[in-house]
């Protein structure tokens, strides 16, 4: 906490769609989000929440610290295309591959299931906000 202002609350207004910081729009949609705690004491360590997925209101903030030799994870990591990128071909950008991540396509599963069936997306919201509240404490405790 930074006076009375928390990790959380900051989650929150990241997903306060009535506001309008939070979109959800055929024409437009908010784009991965993050929350930063930084401590004024140099001893604790600096602490990041990224979505790494489109709209905060269907996504969890996942907890981050960058720390000597962090080891990359997979399923975040954009597909390599190596020498095959189209990036990288001449002429330029004549295909366009998925770039999705892993955690991408299954961000965009679930929020299939959200719009699709009440009862199980219900249930599957509950399961992240659990995933979610579970990593905050855990980073409030590092803190504390």
């Amino acid at each position: 906490h930074i006076g009375d202002v928390s990790a959380q609350a900051m989650i929150d207004v990241l997903r306060d769609k009535d506001s309008g910081v939070c979109v959800d729009s055929e024409s437009f949609l908010t784009t991965a989000s993050i929350v930063s705690v930084l401590p004024q004491d140099p001893s604790f360590p600096c602490i990041h929440y990224f979505t790494g997925t489109p709209d905060p209101s269907r996504s969890i903030f996942k907890p981050f610290i960058f720390v000597d030799d962090v080891k990359l994870v997979p399923k975040v990591q954009s597909p390599s295309f190596g020498n095959d990128d189209p990036a990288k071909k001449i002429p330029r950008f004549q295909e366009k591959p998925d770039r999705r991540h892993e955690l991408y396509k299954a961000h965009e599963w679930a929020r299939s299931l959200l719009e699709s069936d009440q009862d199980k997306g219900q249930k599957l919201m509950r399961i992240m906000l659990d995933l979610e509240k579970q990593g905050l404490e855990a980073m409030e405790d590092i803190l504390s």
